[in-house]
């Protein structure tokens, strides 16, 4: 399929509607993370399998190695796998910070990079439909313990469920992770969407996975830019591209970030390209200030 069929097919699912469109859930009563000293980032996807948890785990890993002081938390409630990802065993979890009262920081695990981890729960029922009581505390939580680090990287489910959505609503910066699959693309701009008419004041971002080359990425973030001025009247900042590089299927088998694995792999590069745009190296740990839209047009792919 070209560019040009592509984009007209994303115009026209995002055009007026041949059904009354379903009503949009009112967001969820939480704290805001878009004030207070802490720099947070929700990583999030439209659809399953893009490889936003693949993202979060090598950069924050990337970034821990700079020395950076980051914190990963794993806010897929129902499906978390970050540990895994990065080769820890946790001994709780947030499904303990709910039942037993525990504080994030009472359930944090440091990873053998130095990235500081919040693991999540995996197949727990009860936490698929979170009050929004809990979801408060649980944003809440971020906003404190935030204020240790840096950086906090926060690795959302997929979709825009209301336990997604909770989080982003609160965010000051959003990443979103796609692929250069029609349905991916869809789905990402479905909730590019849904978080900027909630929370317009956010800043949104776009990282592309899977993609065959620098320019088949930068081609796809221009397609959801273009969506996005049109309807939303928004400037999204595309942040990078990572390869289809087998790299990353040997690191997740061992349990080990592509970044530590095969340092100058094609994946690992494209992470630290990444990684030094949300940071960029001559600026200091303390220091880190908002991005500018301006991204979108400078973060040309090399």
């Amino acid at each position: 399929m070209t560019l040009r069929r592509l984009g007209r097919t994303l115009s026209d699912l995002t055009g007026q509607a041949r059904m009354s469109p379903r009503p949009v859930p009112s967001p969820v009563e939480v704290p805001t993370l878009r004030t207070g000293p802490a720099r947070i980032l929700c990583v999030t996807s439209g659809k399953g399998g893009t490889g936003k948890s693949v993202l979060t785990s090598n950069l924050s890993t990337d970034l821990a190695r700079r020395g950076k002081k980051v914190l990963a938390v794993d806010a897929d409630l129902g499906l978390a796998n970050l540990h895994l990802l990065m080769g820890v065993n946790p001994r709780r979890n947030i499904h303990h910070c709910l039942s037993a009262n525990l504080s994030f920081r009472e359930i944090v695990e440091r990873t053998s990079a130095g990235v500081c981890l919040v693991p999540g729960p995996s197949g727990v029922a009860e936490l698929a439909d979170l009050s929004s009581r809990d979801l408060a505390f649980l944003i809440g939580e971020m906003g404190r313990i935030g204020s240790s680090f840096d950086l906090v990287l926060v690795d959302t489910a997929a979709g825009i469920a209301r336990m997604t959505t909770a989080f982003l609503y609160a965010a000051r910066e959003i990443i979103v992770v796609t692929t250069p699959d029609l349905t991916a693309m869809t789905d990402a701009y479905a909730t590019i969407k849904t978080t900027l008419r909630h929370n317009p004041s956010a800043l949104a971002s776009v990282v592309v996975n899977r993609a065959r080359s620098s320019r088949q990425g930068w081609e796809v973030f221009q397609t959801l830019d273009g969506i996005a001025g049109k309807f939303l009247g928004r400037r999204l900042c595309y942040l990078g591209y990572l390869p289809d590089d087998d790299t990353v299927r040997r690191s997740v088998a061992a349990k080990v970030p592509a970044v530590l694995l095969e340092p100058e792999s094609a994946v690992a590069l494209r992470v630290r390209e990444i990684s030094e745009i949300l940071v960029p190296p001559e600026r200091a740990a303390e220091d880190f200030p908002d991005m500018d839209d301006s991204l979108a047009q400078e973060a040309r792919p090399r």
